[in-house]
């Protein structure tokens, strides 16, 4: 079993933020189905190839 101990108001925590953000935006596009959904717009396209 692994931890991943993060620090708070860290780069870090701010890397994992958006990690999970990126992976729930793309989980949202591949699995509805909804690629031009209106909750897509133009800066949720650049954060998945940033």
């Amino acid at each position: 079993m692994v931890y991943r101990l993060i620090a708070k108001d860290t780069i870090e925590e701010k890397v994992m933020l958006l990690k999970a953000r990126k992976a729930d935006l793309f989980t949202s596009v591949m699995d509805d189905g909804n690629m031009f959904g209106a909750s897509l717009d133009v800066e949720d396209i650049r954060e998945l190839f940033a």
